[in-house]
């Protein structure tokens, strides 16, 4: 039997549904663009030059007093980062990183820089560590033995894991973490293996801080995904990644599975404990490149915040001092990521906090958030609110403050929250570098010029224009590290450039204000985590230790305050990470050391 045919809708009718469809069409590409965008290739959208979002960023640039010069080579900063040319691996892409530390306890801070490739790629390559002799570098990895050949080095850090009076210092790789132990002596031992955190996954970002205040320094590792891929599959793949061809799925996060953070418990007999499951802090489905160990409600207790890829971020609060019926507080977290406003589902990479509402008169003595994100998605500045009983959530002020839509056309990697000008007021510092190929040559990325955001009465304006030849400098940009290395009492910037290597910025800027440099003495459990206040006649200021954590990177550990046009601190008080407090009156500008 014939079936029966209805007539189809009329043209008019055909033209009205295409219509809809078009208008649905263009509201989910406005609300997925931010992810779609830079996983595309040769879109107008986001051309470097001459992109649809440039129409939206305002930028007005202005002169500034501020004014940074590359130093690199005159100090001894020479340095090979990966190969030259990406094999469109993306682990390659995504790194690295570099860390600030006085590992030879003279005074001054030494840098350590992550590197790649190592065996995985098939050539010689190893990590650096400069220890820095007045101001000058001299390159002695090998001979420390912190060089790590066969590692695929993403991020490092340092801390005194094992309270022997020196700092030891933890490297991050696609593949088998390192510790390397500090033999007292100016050499280092890996002894990842029996301290029970090697780890295979590939491992990005990190944190320390003594989680259950148990007077151990405790470590939390970032793991992004779970990435096996050769470079015959490179050289080869032919899978397309949200549509655009050419690009293959070698270089696509979504193509891989995440893989599960991990929580090191330090046992206080060298050994660490991997905890982040029984606690519920692993984050399965993150794709973690970043993580803060900081006190976020103000409970005397380290919380987390994880910067995540293509999965939503997580803030996960410390439960460990709420008491129990019984009278029990054991260690135990609660991810309050929903109800804080902090579940961003961006592409997130680096991460600073600081207290930053004294811009706008609103200073709570929380924690502020600023995080860089993926091309098309704008970097966030997020405000915190405390409430009575003890609850908090956080408000996105970043266009308010200016930090918005200049951001559109970048991809944003590390950042700081420093006071270039010493005038009291933090600023703003990233490090932008696109994961876009150059549409001639897919062994090049493109590359952007860094971010120099200097406050000026409640917003922020991007001042690296005038800034100088180097600070406009278009790079591959990728880990940030802040340092007084020069101990001029203004912050300097060490750069990570995927494509060259390090590139140091020494501070220029004619300081017209006093400072005041804070360095903490004493156990390193205390020390990580801790807040210190500092009082002067234009209100507070206040910062945490080891807490401002970039991206795979690690600053100087200690903590530059502008005074303005202030010649004396009236109060300064630290909040150690155990509660204990301390309070100095009167105190003169320049070093202060603060012992626990």
């Amino acid at each position: 039997m014939p079936s029966a045919v209805r007539p189809g809708p009329s043209k008019r009718k055909r033209r009205i549904h295409a219509s809809l469809l078009w208008m649905i069409l263009a509201v989910v590409v406005l609300s997925v663009g931010g992810v779609w965008l830079e996983r595309g290739r040769n879109t107008d959208l986001i051309d470097g030059k001459d992109s649809v979002t440039s129409a939206f960023t305002g930028v007005e640039y202005t002169d500034s007093p501020i004014r940074y010069a590359d130093v690199s080579a005159e100090v001894g900063l020479e340095f090979q980062h990966g190969p030259g040319k990406r094999r469109r691996l993306l682990p390659e892409d995504t790194g690295s990183g570099l860390a600030w530390g006085d590992y030879d306890g003279d005074g001054d801070w030494d840098l350590y820089v992550a590197n790649f490739p190592g065996a995985k790629a098939g050539e010689s390559a190893h990590n650096a560590l400069f220890q820095n002799n007045a101001g000058h570098f001299l390159e002695v990895a090998l001979q420390a033995g912190v060089a790590d050949a066969e590692g695929f080095g993403m991020g490092a850090g340092f801390a005194d894991y094992d309270d022997d009076g020196d700092l030891d210092l933890f490297v991050t790789n696609d593949g088998p973490n390192r510790l390397f132990q500090n033999q007292g002596d100016g050499t280092f031992v890996d002894v990842a293996q029996e301290a029970g955190v090697r780890g295979d996954e590939w491992s990005c970002g990190l944190a320390w801080g003594d989680v259950d205040r148990d007077g151990d320094l405790d470590l939390y590792v970032c793991n992004y995904l779970q990435y096996e891929v050769s470079l015959d599959e490179a050289a080869s793949a032919g899978a397309t990644q949200f549509g655009a061809a050419s690009v293959p799925f070698t270089l696509n996060p979504n193509a891989f599975d995440p893989a599960p953070n991990e929580l090191y418990l330090n046992t206080g007999s060298g050994t660490f404990v991997e905890s982040a499951e029984a606690l519920r802090v692993d984050n399965p489905q993150g794709r973690s490149l970043a993580v803060t160990l900081c006190d976020l409600d103000g409970d005397g207790w380290l919380d987390l915040y994880i910067n995540n890829d293509v999965s939503t971020n997580r803030l996960y609060r410390n439960l460990s001092g709420r008491q129990r019926p019984d009278g029990s507080t054991p260690l135990g977290f609660e991810d309050v990521s929903p109800v804080t406003g902090t579940a961003d589902p961006r592409g997130s990479m680096g991460l600073s906090l600081a207290e930053m509402g004294a811009m706008e008169g609103k200073y709570d003595g929380l924690p502020d958030l600023f995080i860089t994100h993926w091309i098309a998605q704008e970097n966030a500045l997020y405000q915190s609110l405390r409430y009575p009983g003890g609850r908090f959530e956080y408000r996105d002020k970043t266009r308010q403050r200016r930090l918005g839509e200049i951001a559109l056309d970048q991809v944003g990697w590390g950042c700081a929250l420093i006071d270039m000008d010493l005038d009291g007021q933090l600023d703003v510092v990233v490090n932008n570098g696109s994961t876009l190929e150059e549409n001639d040559d897919a062994s090049r990325l493109q590359a952007q010029p860094m971010f120099l955001f200097h406050a000026q009465g409640g917003l922020f304006q991007e001042v690296s224009q005038t800034a100088g030849p180097a600070c406009v400098e278009k790079r591959w940009g990728r880990g940030l590290a802040a340092a007084d290395y020069d101990g001029d009492g203004d912050v300097d910037l060490a750069l990570l450039d995927n494509r060259h290597g390090v590139v140091l910025l020494r501070n220029d800027t004619e300081q017209e204000h006093g400072f005041l440099k804070v360095r903490l003495e004493g156990p390193a459990a205390k020390v990580f985590g801790a807040a210190v206040e500092v009082v002067t006649p234009s209100g507070p200021q206040k910062r945490w230790m080891g807490a401002d954590v970039s991206y795979l990177s690690m600053h100087a550990p200690e903590l530059v305050f502008g005074l303005g046009s202030h010649s004396q601190v009236a109060e300064v008080r630290v909040l150690w990470a155990d509660n204990t407090e301390q309070r100095l009156q009167n105190v003169e500008p320049g070093l202060l050391r603060v012992s626990y």
